[in-house]
């Protein structure tokens, strides 16, 4: 990975280049510091079972700063890897079964097959095995569409009978000759034509990318949106967190609010200080800085 700029001193001087190890051992050794000697009251309190009131706020303050996605905190959901955040989400009745039936029993299943809708998730064809086990494992199909040089093939997604969309910043082109935009704008027509379609949008990448993301263009709530700390910072940060649609974001609480959140809370007030102290944006400016260059 690149090396990153420090913050630039009162002097005037131009920024420092400091390797990437050598950022993390200074801020994030800056912030666990903080905390740890400020005695925080919080470290003998539980957290919040979807993660800690501030960090969610400071969470949807960095997506509006870098990624114009407008996220309530009440819809944002805090967690350790994410794996089990998915895994979690996608064994939700809005996405598990979207026809919206009960179907327990045989003789309930007899009475309601030709309304039952299968859960089935798109994925593009270099989608790795791990996330489709993902899917698998929670008992959804999972059906590869075809890519072209627009990202995921619109008319391959049309034919695939599927409920739901796996996305990440990956499906797209490096150096796409038509318009991306086009076809994301028509990935995000598909789900708002069904109630129960979802787009699962995975932001697996520290870069800042000039498309849009799906989220921010999302207008009717049909995108459920995870990123990483592993993915924007290094791999050894297990932290990851979802905006998600209001419908499913109510049914994650009621199933899991009686839970301890899987993230502890050190690394929460750890993580929300190096949110606030705007560590996290002056490491992605960075990168961007010298991808310009």
């Amino acid at each position: 990975m690149p090396a990153v700029y420090a913050e630039e001193e009162e002097t005037g001087c131009q920024p420092e280049i400091i390797p990437n190890a050598e950022y993390f051992e200074r801020y994030l050794a800056e912030c666990y510091n903080e905390v740890l000697v400020s005695g925080s009251y919080e470290l003998n309190q539980r957290s919040h079972p979807l993660g800690d009131e501030q960090l969610r706020k400071e969470l949807a303050d960095f997506l509006f700063r870098f990624h114009s996605i407008s996220a309530d905190p009440e819809q944002i959901i805090v967690s350790s890897g994410i794996e089990s955040l998915m895994f979690n989400i996608l064994n939700l009745p809005s996405v598990i079964n979207p026809s919206g039936q009960r179907t327990k029993g045989l003789l309930s299943r007899a009475e309601r097959f030709h309304d039952f809708i299968r859960p089935r998730a798109a994925v593009s064809e270099g989608t790795s095995d791990a996330t489709k086990k993902l899917f698998t494992d929670a008992d959804i199909q999972v059906k590869e569409v075809a890519t072209d040089d627009q990202g995921i093939s619109f008319n391959s997604l049309l034919t695939s009978g599927t409920t739901l969309l796996y996305v990440t910043p990956f499906d797209v082109p490096e150096y796409s000759l038509e318009d991306p935009a086009e076809r994301q704008q028509e990935l995000l027509d598909w789900a708002d034509s069904a109630s129960y379609r979802y787009i699962i949008e995975y932001d697996a990448s520290s870069e800042v990318s000039a498309l849009p993301t799906f989220k921010s263009k999302d207008k009717n709530d049909k995108v459920i949106y995870l990123n990483s700390f592993s993915s924007l910072l290094c791999k050894g940060i297990s932290a990851s967190w979802t905006v998600l649609p209001k419908k499913v974001c109510e049914e994650y609480k009621a199933h899991f609010e009686k839970f301890n959140c899987q993230l502890s809370y050190l690394e929460q007030l750890v993580l929300t200080l190096f949110l606030r102290k705007r560590y996290l944006d002056n490491y992605l400016e960075s990168i961007q800085q010298i991808q310009a260059d």
